[in-house]
């Protein structure tokens, strides 16, 4: 599939979940980009290890976007995108644009739709991986 796999499973042990993995890679904001665009394989990073003062670490897919045009026009679509498939925007940051949509076991997908310096862009979904879900109860 060219799909990469990476990740730190020091701290615990650290299951990906297979299923939720595969309906992420299914999200729209995961497999469509604006017109003209070029989407690059997806990356999945994993970890379940995490400092004492800090957060856990979560999973991610990672998908590079070439071709994209400028950032208003990549907000807006992705903004129309995600809202028709049951996201809900949050507020400004340092991102494009940025959305969250309940996972089905009481924790939260986040979108980030990332520019970088070069042009390029990073569509991010972060997720909690099995054994942290407990974490979001």
């Amino acid at each position: 599939m060219g799909e990469a796999i990476a990740g730190d499973r020091s701290g615990r042990n650290c299951h990906p979940d297979q299923e939720m993995v595969a309906a992420l890679r299914q999200e729209p904001v995961m497999v469509q980009a604006p017109p003209g665009a070029a989407l690059a394989p997806a990356t999945e990073t994993v970890s379940c290890g995490w400092e004492s003062s800090e957060p856990p670490n979560l999973g991610m897919l990672d998908r590079e976007m070439t071709g994209a045009g400028g950032a208003d026009d990549v907000s807006r679509f992705y903004a129309d995108l995600a809202r028709s498939s049951g996201w809900q925007a949050y507020g400004p940051g340092s991102h494009v644009y940025a959305a969250s949509k309940p996972d089905g076991t009481n924790c939260t997908w986040l979108l980030q739709v990332l520019g970088t310096a070069d042009g390029t862009y990073h569509v991010r979904i972060t997720y909690t991986p099995r054994d942290l879900r407990p974490t979001c109860l």
